[in-house]
Formats: structure tokens, C-alpha cells, sequence
């Protein structure tokens, strides 16, 4: 057994394994999303370059549900052998709210529409199973910490959101999620989390797989499957590592991209019409002002890395 498990969690083979197993589903997924005719619906009223995008393959965030099952069937084979069953739980849900994008983009690609689940009912299901989650993976007392509760589903919420709205823009969502990992990555070896050091360790060897076939020009979009399948991941890994609090710093483009979104609406019902942002989430009133996709997806991650850098000067402080 001591062999079997050195060799399966060795963090540089894990890491190779699923980097090199996802390049190959990405490349199915490319394939036979596009055969099914799983193709992205576009906005009209988006930005006109967005209008070639129309017909991409997307929902290629079924791979990550994959990949994840996979991995949770080996964490369950060798559950009595693992310290802890954290990994196991926090797994269970980010794959729940895989699947609650997987249902709204499956109804996006029959009805051939940009509309999927009902905005009311997706809300009420990202709120329950953020609920669910807290009491399942932290055993959180919902009577005597009823505030914290909230707040933390609130949490929950709002960076799942943030991630599926950054998901607009080639590359932008992989990159950003990919220097957040990083730095999960640091501080899961720091704080000597082995079981959460292998989830970060797999989200960051998918996301540079399915980077090769969704920077600009994209060929396969993750769709919300797979936004929120990383947002449920950011917002819980945040609270398994202690690190919620600082969201609004390393995830300050999930936070930027959510709250634009929020003031744009806003602002568009008080003054009865008018935009406070060209457009929004927010990359696209900089796609609106001139730049480019690429420029964009540069200026984003480099924010999030100064954020991520603060962040962790912060908390080891």
C-alpha cells in the first residue's frame, strides 16, 4: 500500500498525469462537443468581435467533472489510508456545482439561446448547496454562528458568480484561476495540507491543459459548466485554507467582474437607461474602450498576481 500511495500522490506524477490525461479529454471534448453540436450561443448585443465566437464547442468543463470523479473514486479506494476526508467532501461539491452549470448550459445549447436555468432558481441552488456545503465539509453550527453562516454563504455565492462572470473573454477565467491556484498551492504547503495541496495541484494541471485550447483564439469555451465548477472551488478552497477573508484581495477581478455587473444594473434602473460602464461584467467596457482580448487577459492576471502577492505578505505577517 505504501508504495501504491507514494506513487499516486506523488505530487510531480499526479501533477503530469492529469496535465497530460486532460490535454486528451480537452482534445475529445473539442471533438465531439463540436459533433454534438454543443456550440456556444453568442449575445447579440455583446461586443462584435464576440460575434465570431458563435459556434465554438463549449461545456468543456465536463472534463473537469470528470477528472474530478475520477480522482474522488481513487480518494474513496484509499480513504482509510488518508489523513482526513476534507478533500473528499470539498470534492463532492465542487463537482455539485459543476453539474448545476452543466443542467444551465445544456439548456443553452438545445434552446439554442443564451438563456439557461431561471436566474431565481440557479441563485436558490447555489444557495442551498453552499449551505449544505459549510455544514458538511466545516460542520458549521448554523444556530450558534448564524451570522458567520450567512456571511460565508454569501461568500460562497458571490465568487461563484464572480468566476462565471470572468468566464467572458479567451483565456481570461483559465489564467486568473491558474495564478489563484498557484497561490493556494504555496499555502497549502505551508500550512503542510497534503489533501488540499492535491486538489490544487489538479485544478492547476487542468486549467494549463485546457489553457492550450482556450487562449485566443479559443477553441473550446468551458461554459458554465466549468466557471462554476471553479468557482465553487476558489470559494471553498478560500474557507479550507482559512484564507475567505482576503478573497477580495487575490480574487479582486472575481470581486471587480461581479460587483460591475451589480452597479451596472443598478445605476440602469435609478437613472431609468443610462450605463455607468460602456458594458459590463467589466472586461467588456475595456473591450468596449479599445482593448484587446489579449491585453485584457494580461492587464487581469497581472492584477491578480499583485493581489495574490499582497494577500500572502498579509497573512504571513
Amino acid at each position: 500500500m505504501n508504495s501504491l500511495y507514494d506513487i499516486l500522490f506523488n505530487p510531480v506524477f499526479l501533477f503530469t498525469l492529469i496535465f497530460v490525461s486532460s490535454v486528451i479529454l480537452f482534445y475529445a471534448a473539442y471533438i465531439e462537443l463540436g459533433a454534438m453540436q454543443f456550440r456556444q450561443v453568442v449575445r447579440d448585443d455583446g461586443p462584435e468581435t464576440h460575434l465570431q465566437k458563435s459556434g465554438t464547442p463549449t461545456m468543456a468543463g465536463l472534463v473537469f467533472i470528470i477528472v474530478f470523479l475520477i480522482v474522488e473514486i481513487f480518494l474513496l479506494i484509499l480513504k482509510d489510508y488518508i489523513n482526513g476526508t476534507l478533500a473528499l467532501k470539498i470534492n463532492i461539491f465542487i463537482i455539485i456545482f459543476g453539474f448545476i452549470g452543466l443542467i444551465d448550459d445544456y439548456l443553452k445549447v438545445t434552446k439554442k439561446n443564451t438563456k439557461g436555468l431561471p436566474g431565481i432558481f440557479k441563485l436558490v441552488l447555489q444557495i442551498l448547496f453552499a449551505g449544505f456545503g459549510l455544514i458538511i465539509c466545516f460542520n458549521y453550527n448554523t444556530m450558534s454562528n448564524i451570522f458567520v453562516f450567512a456571511f460565508l454563504i454569501f461568500i460562497i455565492v458571490g465568487t461563484n458568480n464572480g468566476v462565471n462572470f470572468t468566464d467572458g473573454i479567451d483565456g481570461l477565467c483559465a489564467l486568473v484561476t491558474i495564478v489563484v491556484s498557484i497561490f493556494y498551492i504555496v499555502l497549502s504547503k505551508n500550512q503542510k495540507t497534503n489533501e488540499l495541496l492535491y486538489i490544487n495541484l489538479l485544478i492547476l494541471a487542468i486549467l494549463l491543459a485546457f489553457l492550450i485550447f482556450n487562449h485566443h483564439p479559443a477553441k473550446i469555451f468551458m461554459g458554465d459548466t466549468g466557471s462554476l465548477f471553479l468557482g465553487a472551488y476558489v470559494a471553498f478552497m478560500a474557507i479550507a485554507l482559512d484564507v475567505m477573508y482576503y478573497l477580495p484581495i487575490f480574487g479582486i477581478i472575481y470581486m471587480s467582474e461581479v460587483i460591475s455587473v451589480i452597479l451596472q444594473v443598478s445605476y440602469f434602473k435609478i437613472t431609468k437607461g443610462k450605463r455607468l460602464f460602456k458594458m459590463a461584467p467589466i472586461h467588456h467596457h475595456f473591450e468596449k474602450c479599445g482593448f484587446s482580448e489579449n491585453q485584457i487577459v494580461i492587464m487581469f492576471t497581472i492584477v491578480t498576481i499583485v493581489g495574490c502577492i499582497i494577500s500572502y505578505y498579509l497573512i504571513r505577517r
